[in-house]
């Protein structure tokens, strides 16, 4: 850099004659060494699929190539301005784009890792005791023919199935653990939409079995809290008619009764849910939910705290008590006998230098004292000054 871009100096020959030429080479072959790299490293890794590591430290590389070798975009640049730089700009697209695609490389091996756990939720009967978490019980009053009040219990599900949300929280705990925030914008929305398509597809091949009344109403609790989380108000559209098909298509196995009584309990719950979970899938969840999904208002028992009931009738958390009247009453009774007890030695004292006053006063009253005091006032030139 100081060779062509020194000051030209006295002699007979001029040594910065062809610094031009230097630096456009130096350019040329910076770009020509950069796209030899992305093609040999795409060659030999993009097709390993099944490692999955590897293609995000080669996104990690790409990233990082240019803000950690600031030199690499001087000599790319060349002389020209880095707005004007053609070259510099057709370089910084290739690794940002090489970047992006090995982002997606690793987000596919984790999609495909997440298909192959949501497809453990099957309709067989030995899968419910793996699948289906603990309902909840809840009284309801219905009035009889008689005009009687009837009160019956029913099961309504407080969480989505253990293979659903197992599978969310195992691919968010991924992507949380390769810092998500340095994703590009462009690549964690995507992600999104795969997976809500990826599990409207599952549930729709469920959809079309033979269910139980209470198999089907699980699967309608997982796609209002699927939907409520990972549905932004931009794709809202696009799922719209995929989301009513299904839910009819599930509705069919349940009694249009039941399905009548259990629906306010369900979409009760499936906010709750929803409420608990947006923490731990904060990086799945579009950016325009969280804000409404955290608005939620959930109960602070430990109800709320569980996903499996571990008691019929579980221990409320200690909060604070309040102070009831009377126990304010002997507060300030405890109060005032206090300050009694320390204002008595104060009223002892007091009534002790009274008492040496009485007595003075009684001392001052003697007869020789009372001869004095009528000999001085009767002479009244004493104790005025002269």
């Amino acid at each position: 850099v100081a060779y062509t871009r020194g000051k030209e100096g006295e002699g007979p020959f001029d040594k910065y004659s062809d610094s031009e030429e230097i630096i456009e080479e130096c350019s040329s072959i910076s770009r020509q060494q950069i796209v030899e790299l992305v093609t040999s490293l795409r060659s030999q890794h993009v097709g390993d699929r099944e490692n999955a590591e590897l293609a995000l430290l080669l996104a990690r590389l790409y990233q990082a190539l240019f803000p950690l070798v600031p030199n690499l975009l001087l000599s790319v640049r060349g002389k020209q301005k880095e707005k004007d730089s053609c070259s510099l700009a057709e370089v910084s697209v290739l690794v940002e784009k090489e970047a992006e695609d090995m982002f997606n490389v690793w987000i596919s091996s984790k999609l495909s890792q997440f298909s192959t756990s949501l497809f453990s939720l099957t309709s067989t009967a030995g899968s419910f005791l793996t699948s289906l978490p603990a309902w909840d019980k809840v009284t309801i009053s219905e009035t009889g023919d008689s005009g009687q009040e009837i009160n019956s219990i029913i099961s309504i599900p407080p969480s989505p199935s253990l293979p659903l949300i197992t599978s969310l929280l195992s691919l968010a705990s991924t992507i949380h653990r390769t810092h998500p925030s340095s994703f590009p914008q462009s690549l964690l929305s995507p992600t999104t939409i795969n997976i809500f398509q990826m599990i409207l597809s599952h549930y729709a091949s469920l959809s079309s079995q033979a269910l139980t009344q209470n198999f089907a109403l699980q699967l309608l609790f997982d796609l209002h809290f699927t939907q409520t989380l990972l549905v932004s108000r931009d794709t809202k559209d696009q799922f719209s008619t995929t989301v009513s098909t299904l839910i009819s298509s599930l509705e069919t196995n349940i009694d249009p009764f039941d399905l009548s009584v259990f629906s306010p309990h369900l979409h009760s719950r499936v906010k709750k849910a929803a409420a608990r979970c947006v923490s731990g899938l904060g990086c799945l969840v579009p950016a325009d939910r969280v804000a409404i999904i955290s608005s939620y208002k959930i109960s602070t028992t430990q109800d709320s705290h569980n996903i499996l009931c571990v008691e019929p009738q579980p221990c409320p958390r200690f909060q604070l008590l309040p102070l009831s009247t009377a126990s304010l009453s002997k507060v300030s009774a405890k109060a005032a006998l206090s300050s009694a007890h320390l204002q008595l030695p104060l009223l002892a004292g007091q009534a002790a230098v009274d008492a040496k006053k009485t007595a003075a006063g009684k001392t001052d009253k003697s007869p020789a004292h009372q001869t004095a005091v009528s000999f001085f006032g009767s002479m009244p030139w004493f104790g005025t000054n002269s």
